[in-house]
């Protein structure tokens, strides 16, 4: 997902506020994979991988 895309409002409610979800890829916890990015208030999934 590009800058663009994450300043973009949600098509749903129009809020700006997004939360990025992560998957640890270690037992160290040092290493992340991006798992989903979905708007705060309504839920809407932007990006799943």
């Amino acid at each position: 997902m590009r800058l663009e895309q994450l300043l973009e409002k949600c098509p749903k409610c129009g809020t700006t506020d997004k939360t990025a979800k992560k998957k640890f890829l270690d037992e160290h916890k040092a290493y992340t994979k991006l798992k989903s990015i979905s708007c705060d208030k309504c839920g809407h999934v932007f990006e799943e991988k």
